[in-house]
């Protein structure tokens, strides 16, 4: 049986005989895993095709139950690719991380889809802003998983005037009174705003990641994606090429 989809890479994993192992998030927000067999040949004509977030068209051989299938076609539609953006390639390589960590096999969001094909568009012509895209990014992802509620209000008193001081896992965000936080260790200010220009923005209009509130935010988001995820050799990489 063959399949045609749009599709985005996510990560392809040497195999034996210069083959490649290659995940892709399909246009439903599936995750399916294809074998391209001699990709990493000289000759091979699709090698190009295989890099993370390249938005691609690929044929599958195989049935849908299939763990692993065989790709028999794949063309490069759009790459985001900045040669020579280290922020960029930072970025796309813990986009490709969390989304093929996220993603099932068998089981379609196509929430996911759109999301991470914003960010590709995104980094693709503003590159420079890589870091505020993968901020924009995990914001999100965060809420498909259910995992970060709404900024409005504190968590536990309901005040919707209230800065925040704290995220609390049980609570969400806090208010500084019912935050039990010493002042040198709460959320500076601007971190309820920061979070709804996140909430209320595209990719290509993601916030800045530069301020303090910023900063805070990112810490704390990127902390609970990975606290739920497992550990993800990108973001070691990032963390340790950017402190």
């Amino acid at each position: 049986m063959l399949t045609t989809l749009h599709a985005i890479v996510l990560r392809p994993t040497p195999f034996q005989e210069g083959g490649l192992v290659v995940s892709f998030l399909t246009e439903h927000g599936e995750r399916i895993t294809g074998l391209a067999k001699g990709a990493k040949k000289p000759s091979a004509k699709w090698v190009s095709s295989f890099e993370p977030l390249s938005l691609v068209k690929v044929t599958f051989f195989g049935k849908e139950q299939s763990e692993i299938r065989r790709i028999t076609r794949c063309e490069l539609v759009q790459s985001p690719l900045a040669l020579g953006h280290l922020d960029a390639s930072l970025a796309m390589a813990c986009l490709a991380d969390l989304f093929d960590r996220v993603a099932k096999e068998g089981v379609e969001d196509e929430r996911l889809y759109r999301l991470l094909s914003a960010c590709g568009r995104a980094l693709k012509s503003e590159p420079d802003r890589a870091f505020a895209i993968l901020a924009w990014a995990e914001h999100w992802l965060l809420h498909c998983l259910g995992l970060l509620p709404a900024a409005k209000a504190c968590g536990r008193c309901g005040n919707e005037t209230a800065a925040f001081a704290a995220f609390s896992e049980e609570w969400g965000w806090l208010g500084g009174e019912c935050a039990a936080v010493e002042l040198r260790e709460a959320l500076p200010a601007g971190v309820k705003e920061h979070l709804a220009r996140l909430r209320a923005s595209t990719a290509d209009e993601a916030p800045p990641a530069g301020t303090e509130a910023a900063r805070a935010v990112t810490a704390l988001l990127q902390a609970r994606l990975l606290r739920e995820l497992g550990d993800l050799g990108s973001y070691r990489v990032l963390h340790r090429m950017v402190p």
